[in-house]
């Protein structure tokens, strides 16, 4: 097919659709969808078969896509390649050219399984096209990425590309508030949480850590020395705080020295009954209502903030 004009992150980009040879693909060791994978449970030697392994143990949705493509007969959506010499590195799409892989080798005789749909970017693309293909893709797209790989690939711009969180407001349209949120939940985890607790199911509680850097009075206790990260990951890791939505109730906990030694000894649920003896509204789904509008409105812009509490003129 011809080449296509077309605008990636408001740089004019010719780009080629073509069908490319299975054998001619590199997967990309920089997906974030592997990453957390090969940090914990691949050696430095990186080659293409465990980035495989990475792709399919690590991805949820892996067999449910696996499925769509084969009854499909192929992809829909053609995948984005960068050319290398007379091969072509995968930057989005890895799971799907591997499962297609994996249903050349199931089909043998169809041809069709033997070469895969894929948007050609010129040789020198720039670097910033690459990360706004891939955060268009999987930020809002129908792969997403969950929360935790979401928080690193924003860490990651952040931190080794020098995104400024302004920058990162514009492509991922989160506020700058949710944005450092995530990356400091990410480190969170990364720094302190994981080393300890490492089974791979633990990054699934990444929206603790969320919740705990969103909590205004969390952050208070840190600051004047009553609550440690590495207490709340203990609590966490131990199974004593079991749901990610506990956590918006636990500084009334930690303020009660009574309901704090429940959930010391025993969990989050006996220190919230504990409470409950004290104030029973804790219990209660308008408490729960009304934490929900609190922490939507801290999220807002303030200009749009502001548009919510000006004054009707006409009122007294």
């Amino acid at each position: 097919m011809g080449a296509l004009s077309v605008n990636l992150d408001g740089i004019p980009t010719q780009i080629r659709r073509l069908k490319i040879n299975l054998k001619q693909l590199i997967l990309d060791i920089e997906n974030p969808r592997i990453q957390y994978f090969l940090d914990t449970r691949l050696n430095d030697d990186v080659t293409q078969e465990k980035i495989k392994f990475a792709l399919a143990e690590g991805n949820d949705q892996y067999e449910k896509l696996k499925e769509h493509i084969e009854s499909n007969g192929g992809i829909y959506d053609p995948i984005w390649v960068v050319p290398k010499e007379e091969f072509y590195i995968v930057v989005e799409g890895n799971t799907r050219a591997f499962i297609h892989e994996e249903l050349s080798e199931k089909y043998v005789n169809d041809e069709k399984w033997k070469s895969i749909e894929a948007y050609v970017l010129p040789y020198k693309i720039d670097r910033n096209v690459i990360n706004f293909i891939r955060l268009e893709k999987h930020l809002f797209g129908p792969t997403p990425w969950d929360a935790y790989e979401k928080a690193r690939e924003l860490y990651r711009l952040n931190a080794a590309e020098d995104y400024s969180l302004k920058r990162l407001e514009q492509l991922t349209k989160l506020t700058a508030s949710d944005i450092k949120n995530n990356i400091q939940a990410f480190m969170d985890m990364e720094e302190q949480y994981l080393p300890k607790y490492s089974k791979p199911a633990e990054r699934l509680k990444f929206s603790y850590f969320v919740e705990f850097r969103k909590n205004k009075e969390l952050r208070r206790l840190v600051k004047e020395g009553k609550l440690s990260l590495m207490d709340f990951c203990d609590w966490v890791g131990e199974g004593k705080i079991r749901r990610g939505e506990d956590i918006r109730k636990l500084s009334l906990v930690l303020k009660d020295e009574q309901s704090r030694e429940a959930l010391i000894s025993d969990n989050f649920q006996a220190a919230l009954d504990q409470l409950e003896q004290k104030n029973p509204a804790v219990k209660s789904k308008l408490f729960e209502k009304i934490e929900d509008v609190i922490d939507g409105l801290e999220s807002l812009p303030f200009g749009k903030l502001d548009y919510f509490f000006v004054a009707d003129p006409n009122l007294p």
